[in-house]
């Protein structure tokens, strides 16, 4: 039968087509490519007729039969599908945006490459639906439960997803921008790759999820959880970070040229390429197996092994954390104290590349008999010769030991202007003063030499609450001060001519930068100290760009580093802790 003779039964009102579908024994229906709107076809018995192609908008389908109706690739836009069903139906490339789908049944419909924008899906399940390679634009997706749904590269902006449940659900490629996702479950959700971009997720958690790739530019996550999150490769530029749980998180090829760390998202922090990363990820370790055990020889090469991969990576420090019995051998880990100027993710990959070349040379020597027997003599010869010197430094308790301590500095103004007849005075208050505070707060390794201080805390919090105090006591006696603060990895050496410990290490020396190139009354501090300190809400930070007087590492004299001048809150106060 030709299309025109079935198109005028169709406008003859449903109980004349139904009953003549009814009595027909054609098979299926075509009806391909065919343009109708603004009908009725309330309560049609359409199951099995093929719309492909076809371009029907703003008609009225209440109730209609469309079971196992084929319309692939169909301009289906602006129509009233209430009650209808479209179990099975062959929705593949349909375009059936701006539609009305109020109890609709789709059961089992094939939607891929569909579009489905614009669309109330309220009291629908669309679980059971193939919701990737789709477009959900701006539909409402309120309360939909999607966990472990496959979304990838859908488009999915300006959707509303609150209160949605897409725990474990995977939105790779997904474009989420302008979607609202408020009080969505997103736990163990994958984003790889996807356009996250202006969106909120302040105060959600979002623990165990993984961001690799994605475009997070501008994203809200203040007071979010990202415990154990993944971010390699993500752009997070523009990231508000406010109070941000980042314990286990994988930041390795990071982008973040600046982010905001205070509670309003203004205070814009810059960062150099690699720098957040260098910053805040974890440290790298570097893992070696060991096959049976730990040979002496492997054992006793060990400093010999960390000092060669240092030394082929300059500007690295490097560190034995654990030696440990592991199925099958033994599990050798080293640590990286110190970055330089290289990229951590490719420094990482580097340095096991080398260390597992070193370890080749090392296992050989197990079946070199002649060799390892020359090795074994030589420590022989050694603990000869040390073992007893070291048996007498061994109350030296502190010697050569490698910790992680916030180091305050800090400098008294005017102090050369003072004369003869008022300098062992003026000294001699000013120590008075600020030995019973070092007291309060369990300062380590005091240092001091004439108008200057040296101290460490076991944490920043407890060593910014010090200097505020300080320079509160010390401002109400008429002294002016300068403070640094710096928190960082320092060794702790035996300094052979004051015969005292010292300390050592690039937090020490950028805490005396920092110091130095305060302004008088000013504490600052570094990105590390406002990271760990702001959490307790004692203290506010304004950025500072401050050049430094004297250069250290890769940072040349005269060029600006970013900081943070500290100022304590009411918070701190009410405390009674000043």
């Amino acid at each position: 039968m030709d299309k025109e003779h079935i198109l005028q039964e169709l406008k003859k009102g449903a109980s004349s087509w139904n009953h003549w579908r009814k009595h027909q024994l054609m098979g299926e229906i075509n009806l391909d490519g065919v343009e109708l709107e603004g009908m009725n076809f309330d309560e049609y018995d359409l199951s099995k007729v093929s719309l492909r192609n076809s371009r029907i908008t703003h008609c009225s389908f209440r109730y209609a039969d469309l079971i196992l109706a084929n319309l692939q690739s169909a301009q289906f836009q602006h129509n009233d599908l209430s009650h209808a069903k479209l179990i099975a139906a062959n929705l593949a490339g349909c375009d059936l945006s701006n539609s009305i789908l109020f109890r609709a049944n789709m059961l089992t419909a094939n939607t891929r490459n569909a579009r489905l924008e614009n669309i109330d899906f309220r009291g629908h399940d669309i679980s059971g639906l193939i919701l990737r390679d789709i477009s959900l634009a701006g539909s409402n997706l309120e309360n939909q439960q999607l966990t472990r749904v496959d979304l990838s590269n859908s488009n999915l902006t300006g959707a509303n997803l609150q209160r949605a449940d897409l725990s474990n659900a995977i939105l790779s490629g997904v474009d989420l921008s302008g979607a609202n996702v408020r009080d969505a479950l997103l736990v163990g959700a994958v984003f790889k790759s996807a356009n996250l971009q202006g969106i909120d997720l302040s105060h959600m958690d979002i623990h165990k999820s993984d961001f690799t790739g994605a475009n997070l530019v501008d994203v809200d996550l203040r007071g979010a959880n990202l415990g154990k999150v993944k971010l390699m490769g993500a752009n997070i530029t523009g990231c508000k970070l406010w109070k941000v749980i980042s314990a286990g998180w994988a930041i390795a090829n990071i982008q973040c040229d600046y982010a905001y760390w205070d509670k309003n998202g203004k205070e814009k922090t810059i960062y150099r390429a690699h720098e957040f990363e260098r910053i805040f990820a974890e440290s790298i370790t570097v893992e070696l197996r060991y096959p049976y055990r730990l040979a002496d020889h492997e054992l006793a090469t060990l400093p010999i092994f960390i000092e060669h991969l240092a030394a082929s990576h300059w500007g690295t420090i490097l560190r034995l954390k654990s030696i440990s019995d592991v199925a099958g051998g033994a599990l050798v880990k080293f640590v990286v104290e110190e970055l330089g100027s290289h990229n951590p993710s490719e420094l990482k990959a580097q340095l096991q590349t080398e260390a597992e070349r070193i370890q080749l040379a090392q296992l050989m020597l197990r079946t070199n008999t002649q060799l390892h027997l020359q090795l074994k003599e030589k420590m022989a010869a050694i603990r000869e010769e040390f073992w007893p010197r070291l048996l007498e430094l061994a109350a030296d308790y502190e010697k050569d030991q490698v910790r992680k301590l916030t180091i305050l500095f800090m400098d008294l103004k005017g102090f050369s202007k003072w004369g003869n007849d008022e300098l062992s005075e003026k000294l001699s208050l000013f120590r008075g003063l600020i030995k019973p505070i070092l007291k309060k707060w369990a300062a380590g390794h005091p240092n001091m030499e004439g108008d200057s201080l040296r101290v460490t805390f076991k944490n920043a919090t407890a060593g910014l609450a010090c200097a505020c105090m300080m320079r509160n006591v010390l401002r109400a006696a008429g002294f002016e001060l300068r403070i640094g603060v710096e928190l960082g990895e320092v060794v702790v050496v035996h300094n052979e001519v004051t015969d005292i410990p010292d300390l050592e290490g690039v937090a020490v020396s950028m805490a005396a930068r920092m110091e130095a190139a305060a302004e008088p009354g000013e504490v600052l501090v570094s990105h590390k100290v406002r990271h760990y300190a702001e959490r307790s809400d004692l203290f506010s930070f304004t950025p500072r760009r401050v050049p430094l007087k004297k250069s250290i590492g890769e940072i040349e004299q005269g060029e600006y580093i970013e900081c943070f001048s500290v100022e304590a809150t009411k918070n701190l106060q009410d405390s009674q802790l000043l």
